[in-house]
């Protein structure tokens, strides 16, 4: 992990000492240079980790101490006279005393002794700088405490939560630091005694959710409390803790929850295994239930129980489908399926926006309907009735009775609109009756339609044309108003399916218009450019 180089400066004229330290094998991460001189040197007592003065080489430097780095090993060698008759203050700044003679294997022995307890206390600065690196590169608080409560290390973010320096936090208790009353810090939901309490007793990592008063106000931490074992592996010596600060992280969820319940919509969420997480009011109130009865679901069956039949797609890309409701009634939702992302772009879940279409669909349909049909008689068309026919005539053959009213002008002219509008819907209410499997149309004033598709014998067409006609007349002869009016009919039969539809309808007005000729009240047929008709 690392590579230390040591610097041993040897002031002694013996070149034995120095030969016995080159033969020294390097320590782990180690390694070493050994010089010597025989006078004294302060450029190189400075740069060196370990300094060995011989007391015989020469009279020792004043200060000797102060002229060497703050962890220098400091060694006197000379014999136990010259040792003694040192004075107090150069006594206390040596580190080791080496008695003359010195023997080669002592000095080794002594030598490794020295380069050990430099290692170890290496080794320990290390391991201190990695730990207060690591701990405080955490974004997280992290602390220890001691049995009595307090703070023995904190990290840099602990620091910044509480507002305090390190050096005003470490050797403080809880109500210091957090500034809690100690009744609080007892009895209070703001104590986290009772946690560390628990971990202490069960003696493993538990997790809690706390709330605490810091600089910043009320935050709630999401903590992890460990004990601090013994060497025994039995006695706890205190406990570390890693807080993360999960407010925003609550409070973000809380507005997503709010943004949620408030939408105008109803809003269903469900995870990537498809089971439902969440739903808010409108869908409760939309669906008529609540969203605890379908936590946990499988979202696809819960839609296929909740909707009726298959879901269609509408223009703009959505599906819709009806759902019945507890109260009897429906509704007709649109549905919109959208899938979330992690930030790895992978799908996590999905969500799905119901909106109620009911009134639009209703309106659509209204319009759509009054598009299609007369207003006054309720009636298709003349404009729904090519749709009808270029929808589902295919290659069958079609049939056509073009009706119109003689004498409509005058009733109209002669007793009002409100008469003449009497005469057109009860018309309209009688084709439909007589011709109920067939298409009925209005093409305007008092001209009507009725088109029948597949296969029919002229003879029957002839036949229900007649019936209408004297179904017609005796319902106009009952009415003073009404009594000088009659109809008339045209019939034309395509059994072509390529046949042009506009052909056909020619040729029924052909055939109406030879009705009329023929002095009215009466239907006459179109057969292959020939028009003949009854004599009604």
């Amino acid at each position: 992990m690392y590579q230390c180089k040591l610097q041993i400066m040897i002031f002694s004229r013996d070149s034995m000492l120095a030969g016995v330290m080159r033969r020294l094998c390097p320590l782990e991460h180690f390694s070493h240079t050994i010089t010597q001189a025989g006078e004294f040197s302060p450029e190189r007592a400075a740069g060196s980790h370990v300094v060995v003065w011989n007391l015989g080489s020469g009279i020792l430097p004043s200060g000797l101490r102060s002229h060497c780095r703050e962890d220098a090993v400091l060694v006197y060698c000379g014999e136990r006279g010259m040792i003694d008759g040192l004075a107090a203050s150069e006594m206390e700044a040596a580190d080791e005393f080496w008695d003359i003679p010195l023997m080669q294997e002592r000095v080794r022995i002594r030598m490794e002794h020295i380069l050990k307890q430099i290692k170890l206390e290496y080794d320990l600065y290390m391991t201190r700088t990695y730990l207060d690196t690591a701990i405080d590169s955490l974004p997280d608080m992290l602390w220890f405490k001691a049995m009595d409560g307090t703070h023995v290390k904190v990290n840099r973010a602990f620091c910044s939560v509480v507002g305090k320096d390190r050096e005003d936090v470490v050797g403080r208790d809880h109500c210091y630091i957090w500034g809690v009353s100690p009744d609080d810090f007892e009895n209070g939901e703001e104590s986290c005694k009772k946690s560390e309490d628990a971990v202490i007793l069960a003696r493993r990592t538990l997790q809690f959710t706390e709330e605490v008063k810091c600089s910043r106000g009320m935050r709630q931490l999401r903590t992890y409390k460990t004990p601090i074992m013994d060497r025994d592996g039995v006695t706890v010596l205190g406990t570390v803790g890693i807080g993360h600060d999960v407010t925003d992280l609550h409070n973000m969820s809380a507005e997503i929850e709010i943004l949620l319940q408030s939408m105008p919509y109803a809003i269903l969420l469900w995870n990537n295994r498809g089971r439902i997480l969440n739903a808010n009011a409108k869908f409760e109130e939309y669906f008529q239930i609540s969203k605890i009865q379908i936590l946990g679901k499988d979202y696809e069956e819960w839609l296929a129980d909740a909707f009726d039949g298959p879901r269609t797609v509408n223009g703009e890309g959505y599906a819709e489908a009806r759902v019945s409701l507890p109260d009897g009634t429906g509704k007709m939702l649109e549905i919109h399926e959208s899938s979330i992302y992690d930030i790895f772009h992978n799908v996590v879940g999905k969500l799905c926006i119901f909106r109620d279409v009911t009134v639009e669909r209703n309106l659509e349909k209204q319009i759509l309907h009054s598009s299609n049909t007369d207003f006054l008689t309720g009636l298709y068309n003349r404009r729904y009735f090519y749709q009808y026919i270029n929808h589902n005539r295919g290659d069958r053959a079609v049939s056509l009775l073009y009706i119109d009213l003689d004498w409509f002008k005058a009733v109209n002219d002669t007793y009002g609109h409100k008469v003449g509008d009497a005469v057109l819907t009860g018309t309209a209410r009688m084709l439909v009756e007589s011709f109920p499997d067939d298409f009925v149309a209005r093409l305007g004033g008092d001209e009507f339609l009725v088109a029948r598709l597949g296969e029919c014998s002229m003879e029957q067409l002839e036949k229900e044309a007649g019936e209408f006609l004297d179904k017609l007349n005796a319902r106009f002869q009952a009415s003073r108003e009404m009594q000088s009016l009659s109809a008339s009919i045209g019939i034309a039969q395509g059994k072509d399916g390529d046949m042009d539809i506009d052909l056909l309808i020619q040729h029924s007005d052909q055939a109406l218009y030879q009705a009329k000729k023929e002095g009215r009240s009466r239907y006459c047929v179109y057969r292959e450019g020939t028009v003949t008709g009854d004599c009604n």
